[in-house]
């Protein structure tokens, strides 16, 4: 069996399917499928993509890794924001969506046959990146008697010999749950020893209006983190991203 045919169908296409369905049949339909914003991007921001697109500079082909003032940009906003020193050279990227670079981190970190801690229930993109890596996903359960947080113990106990990856979300899709102060550290200490990298898609990080739980404040015990500037900002058809 090829990577492609273990895939399963993708939950979104197959949640547009069954709209399209309803609607042609003449249904009322009240969209949840992918989450876009219902708010326009504001103003000022359509104003300055608009006066950067004129700039002739930005016709032709970017630096690999972005900007190096994006770049700064980015690292100076995740510390004076959230106290999260990182090197614009070494530790921040621009990609053309959070997805790209969730995505390609199985392919950049796993040999065939290695392990992947993926939450179940959580973002599609986890599983069907490590399979297409030729990676195993190995589920590890979110539920509400816990809020949605998975327990260290039973991270520390599903992570084998050849776990590479851990991906964690939150504030998280799709139950909205956030992770309070000291969760990621107990996180991290229960892969320490395995060498597995832990990934944080921080993509909901400015929706939670309480400091103390946005996750990026406590990233600086974690390996990789993402954080989508689209999905906070109602433009997620302009793709700006770090990680």
């Amino acid at each position: 069996m090829s990577r492609l045919q273990r895939l399963a169908p993708y939950l979104f296409t197959e949640i547009d399917r069954a709209k399209r369905a309803a609607q042609a049949a003449g249904r009322d339909v009240i969209d949840l499928g992918i989450g876009d914003p219902d708010r326009p991007t504001p103003a000022p921001l359509l104003d300055a993509m608009a006066a950067a697109i004129r700039r002739p500079e930005h016709h032709r082909y970017p630096a690999n890794r972005g900007s190096a003032a994006l770049r700064r940009a980015a690292a100076d906003w995740l510390q004076r924001r959230h106290g999260v020193t990182v090197d614009p050279d070494t530790q921040v990227l621009a990609l053309i969506g959070s997805k790209e670079g969730l995505a390609h981190l199985p392919l950049a970190l796993l040999e065939e046959g290695d392990e992947v801690l993926v939450p179940d229930i959580g973002y599609p993109v986890y599983a069907s990146a490590t399979l297409l890596a030729g990676g195993v996903p190995r589920y590890f359960p979110l539920t509400a008697d816990r809020g949605f947080l998975p327990d260290p113990a039973d991270l520390a106990a599903a992570a084998g010999a050849r776990t590479r990856l851990l991906f964690l979300n939150y504030p998280n899709n799709p139950t909205g749950a956030t992770a309070a102060p000291g969760f990621y550290a107990a996180a991290v200490a229960a892969l320490r020893g395995t060498g597995a990298v832990v990934a944080s898609d921080a993509a909901y990080l400015e929706v939670v209006p309480e400091p103390r739980l946005r996750a990026a404040a406590r990233l600086r015990c974690c390996a990789r983190r993402t954080r989508r500037a689209s999905a906070s900002w109602s433009s997620t058809a302009s793709r700006r991203c770090s990680t």
